[in-house]
């Protein structure tokens, strides 16, 4: 047991024995199965002689896990996710932070995984979707920090591709120039990294401060949606504080949110500081896997 228990171990800390359970109800995940089935992985990157030598045990865990332990669906996965990679390079070349453009935007704090968990263990992240400027910054930089931000937090909280996430998209002070930027293309990109390349599990889609005519942008992104997507996806108008104190704990909740958490200002420090903190891992991706250190 000692072996396997050492096998599920992330970079901040060892998957709990309650997530092991959750892992096993949702999932299918058992210790014979999680082993039978990385090697699986393993063979077929081997025998097939793929370029994906560098993807490593923790890495094949979320493929894994974000497709229930379906060998035949991981490996799609898994294609799919490094295809992504190499057609989509405006969202992953050139992921210096430091760069001027993606250092203001890290600055702005578009995207801010939260601290701790909602009732149901799963990690939520806030997405402040409009709070650049659509004038001076391009969408295809913001996703990019995006995905960056969400790549690190895969990396250093393991037991998230148990839990899954729920995000919550702030649309607060959307404008026609953000309508402007998310064209069918950008929109086509995105519901695709989310529903089949990523591995990440989401549980939700909470989208607050809605104008009356997000309708149509909304419209849009269903129509790239699977079924299972489009079910969680909700949209909320009025009162966004009652919606999200509904959803997240009030301590993990920002203050500006109506919670008694952090701050918007502490939690974009701290995901700035990480983000540059980890410059040589963002510049060097084939020394490491996706969701796994150097």
């Amino acid at each position: 047991m000692e072996k396997d228990r050492t096998m599920v171990k992330s970079r901040s800390s060892e998957v709990s024995e309650q997530l092991l359970f959750k892992a096993k109800e949702e999932l299918g995940e058992t210790d014979s199965i999680r082993e039978e089935s990385l090697n699986l992985i393993k063979e077929w990157i081997q025998s097939h002689n793929i370029d994906y030598s560098h993807l490593d045990d923790q890495s094949i865990r979320w493929f894994l896990r974000g497709s229930k332990f379906n060998v035949k669906r991981t490996k799609e996965r898994i294609d799919n996710f490094f295809q992504f990679r190499s057609k989509v390079t405006e969202w992953y070349s050139g992921r210096d932070p430091l760069s001027p453009e993606l250092l203001d935007i890290l600055n702005l704090g578009t995207i801010l995984p939260l601290p701790g968990r909602d009732d149901e263990g799963r990690k939520v992240i806030i997405i402040r979707a409009t709070i650049h400027d659509a004038y001076k910054h391009k969408q295809d930089d913001v996703l990019k920090v995006m995905n960056m931000v969400i790549e690190l937090m895969c990396r250093d909280d393991e037991a998230t591709s148990i839990t899954g996430v729920v995000c919550v998209v702030d649309l607060k002070g959307v404008g026609m120039g953000h309508a402007m930027q998310m064209t069918p293309s950008v929109i086509r990109k995105a519901v695709s990294s989310w529903q089949d390349v990523n591995p990440i599990r989401t549980k939700g889609m909470h989208y607050i401060n809605t104008p009356l005519n997000v309708h149509v942008v909304m419209n849009i992104f269903r129509t790239f949606m699977k079924e299972k997507l489009r079910r969680r996806l909700h949209l909320h108008r009025g009162d966004s504080k009652k919606v999200l104190t509904s959803l997240i704990p009030c301590d993990n909740l920002p203050k500006e949110y109506g919670g008694n958490g952090p701050t918007i200002d502490c939690l974009t420090t701290k995901w700035k500081d990480r983000v540059v903190e980890n410059r040589d891992w963002f510049m060097n991706p084939e020394k490491h896997g996706p969701f796994s250190p150097f």
